[in-house]
C-alpha cells in the first residue's frame, strides 16, 4: 500500500529530514511513498489530520509529527519521527551517528545554530539547511525535486558520520611510532579518510593499509613542514614508483586509491614502509 507523505511548500531541513527518516527506515511502509504539499498550517484536502492510515502528515497539520502546536518547540519533527522509530524498533536507540543529525536538525530548527562559531563565514552557504531555501528561490526546482536532493544529501551525511565513528575506532586500535615528521600511527582499516580522523587526534603521520582493496597510504598533517619526498625516494629504490602516486603538495603519498584507476598495486608491505621511515629517522 503505497503510503502519500504530506508537508508543507518549500520544505526545509526538518521536514525533509522527518520524510527521510521514513523513507530510509520504515521501507515496507514507506519505500515507495509518494509526496504532497501543502500551505501551512493546512492538511491534504483540508482532511483531518492522521485521519487516514495511507496519509501521514510531517511538520504541518497539527498531527503526531508536527511540532507546531502548543509546547512543541522542545521537539521538532524529525525527532518525533525518529523517536516513533526507534519505539517501533527500526532505529537502533544506539545509533549514535543517526541521534547526532536529529541533534543538529533540532539545533537548526529550534534556531539554536544563532549559537555556533563562525556562522558568517563563506562556507556556511556549504551547509544543507543554508542550501534548501536557497533552491526554493531559484524556483528551478520544484518541492519535491529539493525534498529528493535533500535525501540525497542526508544519505551521505550519514554515511559519512558511519564512517567517522568506524575510523574513531580503527584510530583507537592504532599501533604509534616516532617519526621525523612527528608523531605517527599505524592503522589498518577500510574505512574512509581515517588519515583526517587521526590528524584530529593529534598525529602528524599516518600509515594506513587497506587489506580490503589492496592499498597503501601514507599522510602528514597540513602542519607538518617536512615533505614525503625522500619516502618517495627510498620506495624507488624498492620498486617501480609508477605503483604509487606522489602528490604536488608534498603530504600525500600512496598505492591504490579510489579516485582514479588503479594501478598496479605496490609488492611492498606494511612493514617495508615502516621499516623505510624507522630508517629515516636514524638520517636525522
Amino acid at each position: 500500500m503505497t503510503k502519500l507523505i504530506v508537508t508543507h511548500h518549500h520544505p526545509d531541513l526538518d521536514a525533509i529530514m522527518a520524510s527521510w527518516l521514513l523513507v530510509r527506515f520504515d521501507q515496507p511502509q514507506y519505500g515507495d511513498s509518494s509526496f504532497a504539499f501543502v500551505p501551512a498550517p493546512t492538511t491534504y484536502k483540508n482532511q483531518p489530520v492522521d485521519s487516514d492510515e495511507k496519509i501521514v502528515h510531517v511538520d504541518v497539520g497539527a498531527g503526531k509529527f508536527d511540532h507546531h502546536k502548543l509546547g512543541g518547540f522542545v521537539t521538532c519533527a524529525a525527532k518525533l519521527v525518529w523517536e516513533e522509530l526507534v519505539a517501533e524498533s527500526k532505529i537502533e536507540p544506539s545509533d549514535q551517528p543517526l541521534k547526532e543529525m536529529i541533534e543538529v536538525a533540532y539545533e537548526i530548527d529550534t534556531f539554536k545554530d544563532y549559537y555556533w562559531q563562525d556562522t558568517d563565514k563563506p562556507r556556511m552557504a556549504f551547509m544543507l539547511h543554508e542550501i534548501i531555501p536557497a533552491l526554493h528561490r531559484l524556483q528551478i526546482y520544484d518541492n519535491e525535486a529539493v525534498m529528493r536532493l535533500g535525501f540525497s544529501y542526508l544519505d551521505g551525511v550519514y554515511q559519512r558520520l558511519k564512517d567517522n565513528e568506524k575510523g574513531k575506532e580503527a584510530v583507537m586500535e592504532g599501533v604509534e611510532f616516532e617519526s621525523k615528521w612527528g608523531k605517527g600511527i599505524v592503522v589498518k582499516t577500510a574505512a574512509d579518510d581515517v588519515s583526517k580522523i587521526a590528524q584530529k587526534m593529534g598525529y602528524e603521520i599516518v600509515v594506513i593499509e587497506d587489506a580490503q582493496h589492496g592499498y597503501l597510504k601514507i599522510k602528514t598533517a597540513p602542519g607538518v613542514k617536512l615533505s614525503l619526498q625522500t619516502l618517495y625516494d627510498k620506495i624507488g629504490e624498492r620498486e617501480s614508483q609508477s605503483r604509487w602516486v606522489y602528490h604536488n603538495s608534498g603530504h600525500m603519498l600512496f598505492s591504490g586509491s579510489d579516485k582514479g584507476e588503479q594501478k598496479e598495486p605496490t609488492q611492498l608491505k606494511l612493514s617495508d614502509i615502516l621499516e623505510m621511515i624507522e630508517n629515516e629517522n636514524r638520517l636525522r
